[in-house]
């Protein structure tokens, strides 16, 4: 749906839309700035000088159009905006209607994150719970989870607490949901309170049974007025404005802002003996972008251990990894039987000369494929991979 607007409302570029050369006015283009420059809507095709600018073009038409869904999670609304020429103007936020929050890269050491958020830069506890943006407006509230899924009746009691702890009317928050456990007030892994996302009765007892605090982080909008242009150190100053903090109801999360990475490891060790999961390294002046993976926030967790496991499974990617198997899935061994444990992606690269890669896989993998179904695959378990892991999960 996405490259499928891009194609209807984006002028055509040869090299890439068959047949592009052959309709229309036609502007012809030598670097991505100069596109940016001219109303597209006069033209119905563009020239690039070469097959890179011609990608890169193409690639900034779809990333305007993701952009825009992220932000109203509709591709009838996002084709309308394409359609009128609307896509450069901001899009507006609607306070009831989940938007693709934004995500965070994931660093190798304190130094990397700090390469990518600058410095000075926020950091905050990484916690061990979900992510659950919340939406008021006037008397009405909605949850909902990163993917979307609306989850306001399994949690009346979040639902009660911002109407009563947070200032004002219409908003749209971004926290975490962590459990704790009602006796000890000791945060839990998220295995423990995951069972209350997708649970319909014996809620209010549950709740009881499996409470969760609020840990409040950014802002993305605040009596009708969108924040995801503005800087996080203004969203970070309002959230502290207008939150009434109760521990282990709603509170902000945990942060400082440091300048060194002395700093940082000493704030990270005082988090993992808090029970959480890290740190997270924000940069104090960027904007919030719903949906992206920038290096604005970045996570740092330590890797615990590693194990050797074996690929029993695959899916076909898509787009330009529709070629490639991806997102495989790993079994370990008990005697002679192979149990499936999860999947891996992430650190799998494109271009074979950075490491073990899509291509490599697929190559090994490919021959030994024992049956397929839609574009999940299974096959032999013959190929080991050693998988770093963070924790393992009942």
């Amino acid at each position: 749906m996405r490259d499928a607007i891009a194609w209807a409302f984006f002028p055509g570029i040869a090299g890439i839309n068959a047949e592009a050369e052959t309709k229309g006015s036609s502007l012809k283009v030598s670097s991505l700035e100069e596109v940016k420059r001219h109303d597209l809507k006069k033209y119905d095709f563009l020239i690039p000088e070469n097959e890179k600018l011609a990608r890169e073009i193409y690639k900034s038409f779809v990333e305007k159009v993701q952009q825009a869904y992220d932000a109203v999670t509709d591709f009838g609304i996002v084709a309308e905006m394409a359609k009128k020429g609307l896509l450069d103007s901001e899009t507006e936020l609607v306070i009831g209607k989940p938007i693709k929050v934004m995500l965070s890269l994931k660093a190798d050491s304190i130094e990397e994150a700090f390469e990518r958020a600058g410095k000075p830069a926020q950091i905050e506890f990484k916690y061990d719970g979900f992510r659950l943006q919340c939406h008021r407006k006037d008397k009405q509230a909605w949850l909902y989870t990163r993917r979307l899924e609306n989850v306001t009746s399994q949690f009346p009691e979040v639902v009660e607490i911002i109407k009563t702890n947070v200032k004002g009317n219409n908003f749209i928050l971004d926290a975490e949901a962590v459990g704790y456990d009602p006796k000890t007030k000791r945060y839990l892994p998220f295995q423990h309170i995951s069972q209350r996302i997708k649970r319909k009765y014996g809620i209010e007892k549950m709740a009881e049974e499996l409470p969760v605090e609020l840990n409040v982080f950014d802002l993305i909008c605040y009596e009708g007025k969108s924040l995801i242009k503005k800087p996080f150190k203004e969203r970070r100053a309002l959230i502290e404005k207008i939150i009434r903090p109760v521990e282990r109801k709603i509170v902000l999360s945990f942060a400082f802002v440091a300048s060194s990475e002395e700093e940082a490891m000493k704030f990270f060790k005082k988090s993992i003996t808090k029970g959480n999961e890290g740190i997270m390294v924000k940069n104090l002046n960027a904007p919030y972008r719903p949906g992206a993976r920038v290096g604005h926030m970045v996570k740092y967790k330590e890797t615990m251990d590693t194990l050797d496991l074996v690929i029993v499974g695959a899916e076909w990617g898509t787009g330009k990894r529709a070629t490639w198997l991806s997102s495989f899935v790993i079994a370990c061994r008990k005697n002679a039987e192979f149990l499936e444990i999860g999947k891996v992606g992430t650190g799998i690269k494109e271009k074979e000369e950075e490491g073990v890669s899509f291509p490599q896989l697929t190559r090994m993998l490919k021959p030994h494929i024992l049956s397929e179904k839609g574009n999940e695959v299974k096959v032999k378990p013959l190929v080991v991979v050693e998988v770093a892991f963070e924790e393992i999960q009942k």
